[in-house]
């Protein structure tokens, strides 16, 4: 299957959850993980275990292809797929936060250098400077 998207909207799947089934612009919207089992973890576990029990092993009999586990497999491919991307922005969040938090200490420690080398200056020097501003 090279493009999981495609054929999940060629089929028109959905995806169960606690709340009813869900289309792919909605996976987008749940959190990886809530305490009200409405997430993307349990939607995706609810769909491994759906795969699991569709998988009927023969040993004896050539295995007749099951659409509805080639269906399955994609929905977990897109589920994880989504759990991926929203990952990867929590952790691009985090990374925007940090760089925010240590911007501002470098600049607090910017100014406090400033207001350091401005004390230190002398009376004559602090004197011209002020004198330089009028």
């Amino acid at each position: 299957m090279t493009d999981i998207y495609k054929y999940a909207a060629q089929k028109r799947l959905r995806f169960p959850s606690s709340r009813g089934s869900l289309t792919i612009e909605q996976l987008f919207d749940l959190p990886l993980k809530s305490e009200s089992n409405f997430d993307l973890d349990t939607v995706a576990k609810g769909i491994n275990a759906q795969l699991k029990n569709v998988s009927v092993e023969s040993f004896v009999e050539q295995a007749k292809p099951d659409p509805a586990k080639e269906s399955l497999a994609v929905s977990l491919e897109i589920v994880k797929d989504v759990i991926k991307t929203k990952q990867e922005q929590n952790a691009a969040e985090l990374n925007k936060i940090k760089k925010a938090a240590d911007r501002k200490k470098i600049l607090d420690a910017i100014g406090a250098k400033k207001d350091a080398a401005l004390t230190a200056a002398s009376l004559e020097d602090l004197e011209k400077q002020l004198a330089a501003l009028d």
